[in-house]
């Protein structure tokens, strides 16, 4: 099934369907800075006058899958209040990916509630009117205020004793997934921050940041890239001390660029402590 079938049938399902009174583009493919690709997803919402009709799955199975072929694997997500979000996410044997939303109108209707990277594509009412053209604002990478900045090394520094201490103990796992869940983490926020400051505005750097490889200096690309190791003690020491070294560096770059003070004493104790309770430090 090509794109442009995909999107027909969508809209064929909703014309068709007089409880259903508008359809939406989210995500990507609403994004005019996305190229598209033949891995989207189509992220639809149906609006509608209630969601009552829709929540015991009955409609969808009925006349919603069928259009499309082979459902290859899907997943209800728990929404909460379903008469105002219901959810199916379904990836069909045919390569169509659809995330398939049900909002009532009324819901939509209220101020914040729709993304910036939103699309109209059919309005039976003519309620959508008010909506400017879709744009990824809301997703853009902004520079930090001094109180995150500094709870961005603060939680840096605070987690990466959590990684040795297990390391200590012989739980590999558990240190990995504080290295890999909190300290790398805080390391791509603070490298996000950076790259913002030197392109002078705020950007959208991708899902998880996943664009900033082509723009952060390699100095600090190289210790995140390296932390992504094996489960062995020996490495995960190594690569959080590749991140223990190159951070005060970068924190120091990136509060210098927007007048605030990194504190630098901060990271000199943590380190101080880990050597001596905890053998090796981040940076031996």
């Amino acid at each position: 099934m090509t794109d442009q079938e995909a999107f027909s049938t969508i809209l064929d399902i909703a014309s068709s369907e007089p409880g259903i009174r508008a359809v939406l583009l989210e995500g990507s493919r609403a994004n005019p800075n996305i190229a598209p690709d033949r891995w989207q997803d189509f992220d639809i919402v149906y609006v509608t006058e209630s969601n009552d009709k829709y929540v015991d799955g009955s409609w969808i199975e009925e006349k919603f899958l069928p259009r499309f072929g082979e459902v290859a694997i899907r997943q209800i997500p728990d929404n909460g209040d379903t008469g105002l979000v219901y959810t199916w996410l379904i990836q069909f044997a045919n390569g169509v990916r659809i995330d398939l939303t049900f909002n009532p109108v009324a819901m939509l209707m209220k101020p914040g509630i729709m993304e910036s990277n939103t699309g109209v594509l059919l309005d039976k009412d003519g309620v959508f009117g008010f909506m400017p053209e879709p744009s990824d604002k809301d997703f853009l990478t902004r520079l930090p205020s001094e109180f995150d900045f500094l709870s961005c090394s603060n939680e840096f520094w605070w987690v990466s004793p959590y990684v040795t201490k297990a390391l200590c103990r012989g739980q590999l796992l558990l240190a990995l997934r504080w290295l890999e869940e909190v300290v790398r983490e805080e390391y791509c926020r603070m490298l996000e921050w950076l790259v913002i400051c030197e392109l002078g505005k705020p950007v959208n750097l991708g899902k998880h940041g996943c664009d900033i490889l082509g723009l952060a200096p390699f100095e600090y690309l190289e210790p995140l890239i390296e932390s992504f190791c094996k489960l062995e003690s020996g490495e995960i020491r190594k690569a959080l001390s590749g991140l223990n070294e190159a951070f005060p560096k970068l924190a120091s770059s990136v509060g210098e660029k927007l007048g605030y003070s990194y504190n630098a004493s901060e990271g000199e104790k943590t380190l101080k402590f880990m050597r001596e309770f905890h053998g090796e430090s981040g940076t031996d």
